[in-house]
């Protein structure tokens, strides 16, 4: 089932903006942003368009008629998320992996990966 709260969220995310500035851009309030993401409230088309916008995405790829695949980030940490969005920064970014070597942004991201999923490992224990 397709989630347009975490798409939104992923978006948001991705662009570094907390839910009140967010909010603030779309003149909207940051409860509603929060009820958006959770899947409490949905937007009208008007605030769907305006987020798709904002966001410099379709409004097909924003509610999931794209065709594609989607990431479900339920279930996950914050941390986990902010790692999977720098994963998909850097790997949707322009430049062309030519060579093997990982850039310096590669590997901090590889580095946080493994420290967040290993700390899992011990709390499980």
């Amino acid at each position: 089932m397709y989630d347009l709260g975490e798409k939104i969220r992923m978006f948001r995310t991705a662009r570094g903006l907390t839910q009140t500035q967010f909010a603030n851009k779309l003149n909207l309030s940051k409860s509603s942003i929060s009820k958006y993401e959770s899947g409490q409230k949905f937007p009208t088309l008007e605030t769907l368009i305006n987020i798709a916008a904002f966001l410099q995405t379709s409004l097909d790829e924003l509610v999931g008629l794209e065709k594609g695949a989607t990431i479900s980030v339920k279930g996950l940490t914050s941390s986990q998320m902010e790692i999977i969005n720098s994963l998909l920064i850097e790997f949707r970014s322009d430049k062309k992996l030519k060579k093997i070597v990982m850039t310096p942004l590669q590997k901090d991201i590889f580095d946080n990966m493994l420290i967040e999923f290993l700390s899992l490992d011990d709390r499980s224990k």
